[in-house]
């Protein structure tokens, strides 16, 4: 493609306008968002009036510039992908159905630019489906669940977006539906004006009518409810349903199940009519607000009335085909992106109005994607995020063929980590210009020599960072790391077991979870030993969040967490995460008395998982609030050497640490030191993990999904990685795109 600079992208709905640039190289650039002027938030304006006005903020949206310019609208209505005439959109404007020639009008205003339209759900899932992992899948569906409700049907083996005679597909929020609450029928408008449809019920102002539907039917326990209770209180609808459901509040799941019981039926319906579809996700504003809620109560309904025969025989079959779409996983902005760019090649023919139905496959990203890196050997080349200076760059990176013993895989999704971080920011020399040391890959080829039957091309593997004798291979330390297309597996890792096949791989980015969480399940069976009551977290990083989350499950028996934070931003993020610790606690807090009485007493075990700077002032705190409890103490965070601590005096806290290494030895080595005020503490540390944590770690997270997927916060490709990295090693900090950063997913084919 040549164009003059990066795509305008626009996703226009019924309560925003969001505008921005992206190029496949450079990612997506700052987003800006505006009130739609739409009849959701303007009632009484006459349709006419709000189609001018939206024609205007598109067009102003786009700059000027010599040469013209190209424009990617992802636009939120029933349009005919073959000639971009809107037919209507009830959020848009309200049970108007005149046909708006939307392309036709943009050109009129804007001869300079070069107008690419498609529906909002058709770009959401152009965005969805261009992820690696999915390019196996035979269809995918995604359905929309915010002010409208919409999904679209992909067919990714001719890359095809099937549409009827009027160029539309998936109209599904303008269905017959029913629901019921409080023991009787419930029937409500919907906002194209007539009554009982799935949006009626199921969007975002379906779902607020069925709250006041509820309050006028219950009065008392809406008002006994906290759900009730929040709202009295002037609390906005959405983060009070959000914190209901979080508290287990029974009326506010009463709600969300009547709410979710029409997109349940469509998509038992979408299944038994067409067995082909590999996944179904849901995205937008409502299931993307919930979350973990909203998924659970979508499959509770397909656990209750699941498919005739195959919901008792296979019940699996249809609910693990189920996906609560993470932050930024269908991103309309980019979708439209994708659009454009595939409408501007050459391969698309001639003539402006080639819809999105010709243009659906995965490949449209116009990108470097996994298949695109081609092969190994001599002058084959993969795209890699790069270290130079303070800053990552993605450049093209060599792809040799693997020689004797060794394996060539493809990254499919990698995790950023604090060591990461510390090294772009200088504080470890570790020398590897591509870092990356978590998640999963796919192995491409394997050299001769190759034992293991089960390293065979097309295998998913997980790679052990850390080989537990040999230093001279450390993944993204001292190798080259994950954030590549293609990366090299040395023969001593291979030989020596650290390619890792799983059966079973946790779906979407949870991949980037899987060696942190193994860090934390070998550190809580270390403490378990201890017998512990307490959990003491120090530190709210990734590692940190997991230990909480885990701790009930893998320290054998029930304990009292406490987690540190260092910042009020980190405190403030957890308060408002569905799983948290029982006292989530500011460090400068801790330090002031906060628990006093309670920690000095019965059993404790500390898990210090912090930056390597941290580390000795994370121990000095935990043995402060300790002093007359049992203390055992892991230290996870690095340690510079040597590591002193007037604590423990003469003590090399680093070698304490350091011997325990890639696992071994079985059981951990664990001291019993003498602290200066003379009590004994158990201390223990280790450097990575043994293979079979690798392995719990992900059937952890293919067993209990939702307790662990919103610690994912951020995904990007490796064009954004690049951008986002430079930043972070610039910056203290951990905000971005305006949100706190806890992990960071990498799909090295995706688009940012």
């Amino acid at each position: 493609m040549s164009t003059p600079g990066p795509i305008t992208v626009l996703d226009v709905g019924g309560t925003h306008v969001r505008s921005a640039t992206w190029s496949p190289g450079g990612g997506l650039g700052e987003v800006l968002d505006q009130p739609s002027p739409s009849r959701l938030r303007n009632p009484g304006t006459p349709v006419a009036e709000l189609r001018e006005r939206l024609l205007g903020t598109i067009c102003a949206a786009v700059p000027r510039g010599p040469g013209g310019a190209v424009a990617g609208v992802s636009f939120g209505a029933a349009l005919d992908h073959r000639s971009g005439t809107v037919y209507g959109s009830a959020p848009l404007f309200g049970d108007e159905t005149t046909p708006l020639d939307l392309r036709g009008e943009l050109r009129a205003r804007r001869p300079d630019v070069r107008w690419h339209v498609v529906n909002d759900v058709t770009a959401a899932l152009l965005h969805f489906v261009s992820a690696p992992h999915r390019r196996a899948h035979r269809k995918v569906l995604l359905m929309t669940v915010s002010s409208g409700i919409a999904c679209r049907t992909v067919d990714l083996r001719s890359g095809t977006i099937a549409t009827d005679g009027c160029g539309l597909q998936g109209e599904v929020g303008h269905l017959p539906a029913t629901a019921r609450l409080a023991g009787g029928p419930v029937e409500l408008l919907c906002d194209c004006g007539r009554p009982g449809h799935v949006s009626s019920y199921a969007s975002g102002p379906g779902l607020r009518r069925m709250a006041d539907v509820l309050r006028e039917r219950v009065p008392d326990r809406w008002e006994r409810s906290l759900l009730g209770r929040a709202t009295a209180e002037g609390t906005a609808f959405e983060p009070a349903l959000r914190a209901a459901l979080d508290a287990g509040d029974d009326l506010a799941a009463e709600l969300l199940d009547a709410s979710t019981a029409p997109v349940a039926d469509v998509l038992r319906s979408a299944l038994c009519l067409d067995p082909e579809l590999d996944e179904l996700a849901l995205s937008g504003g409502v299931p993307g607000g919930l979350g973990p809620h909203y998924r659970a109560s979508v499959l509770g309904h397909l656990r209750r009335e699941g498919l005739y025969l195959t919901g008792e025989r296979a019940p699996d079959w249809v609910t693990d085909r189920i996906t609560v779409c993470s932050p930024g996983e269908a991103n309309g902005l980019i979708g439209a992106g994708l659009a454009a760019l595939d409408g501007e090649s050459p391969a698309a023919g001639p003539g402006p109005d080639r819809g999105p139905a010709d243009a659906g496959g995965t490949e449209a990203d116009g990108g470097v994607t996994e298949a695109d890196a081609g092969g190994t050997g001599a002058g084959a080349t993969h795209p890699a995020v790069v270290r130079e200076g303070d800053a990552t760059r993605l450049r093209p990176r060599p792809t040799p063929a693997p020689g004797p013993g060794e394996l060539s895989v493809a990254p499919l999704v990698a995790g950023v980590c604090g060591t990461d971080l510390q090294i772009l920011r200088g504080l470890r020399d570790d020398g590897a210009p591509v870092l990356g040391h978590e998640g999963v890959a796919r192995i491409v080829e394997a050299g001769p020599g190759v034992a293991d039957p089960r390293l065979v091309p097309g295998a998913r593997v997980v790679v052990n960072p850390t080989h537990p004798s040999d230093p001279s291979f450390l993944l993204g330390h001292n190798v080259d790391g994950m954030l590549q297309a293609r990366m090299l597996i040395p023969e001593n890792a291979v030989r020596d077991g650290l390619v890792v096949p799983l059966e079973q791989v946790p779906d979407g980015n949870l991949p980037a979870l899987i060696e942190p969480l193994a860090v934390v399940r070998y550190a809580l069976l270390a403490l378990r030993a201890h017998a512990p009551d307490t959990l003491l977290v120090i530190g709210d990083g990734t590692v940190g969040h997991l230990a909480v989350r885990a701790a009930g499950r893998w320290l054998g028996r029930p304990v009292r967490t406490v987690h540190v934070h260092h910042t009020r931003e980190g405190l403030e993020w957890s308060a408002g995460a569905p799983h948290r610790a029982d006292h989530p606690v500011r460090r400068e807090d801790l330090e002031a008395g906060a628990l006093a009485g309670t920690l000095d007493r019965g059993r404790v075990a500390v898990l210090v998982a912090t930056p390597a700077p941290a580390t000795l002032p994370g121990l000095e705190l935990a043995l402060a609030v300790t002093e007359g409890a049992e203390v055992a103490v892991d230290l996870v965070g690095g340690l510079r050497r040597p590591a002193f601590s007037d604590r423990f005096p003469g003590v090399d806290l680093a070698e304490v640490r350091a011997a325990n290494c890639g696992g071994l030895p079985v059981p951990p080595v664990v001291g019993r030191l003498t602290a200066a005020d003379g009590r004994k503490v158990s201390v223990l540390g280790h450097r990575g993990v043994a293979n079979e944590h690798l392995e719990y770690a992900a059937a952890e997270l293919c067993r209990d999904p939702e307790r662990y997927r919103d610690l994912v916060t951020h995904e990007t490709d490796l064009a954004g990685a690049a951008g986002i990295l430079t930043g972070l090693a610039r910056d203290e900090g951990r905000t971005v795109a305006g949100r706190r950063l806890v992990k960071l997913a990498v799909r090295t084919g995706a688009p940012s």
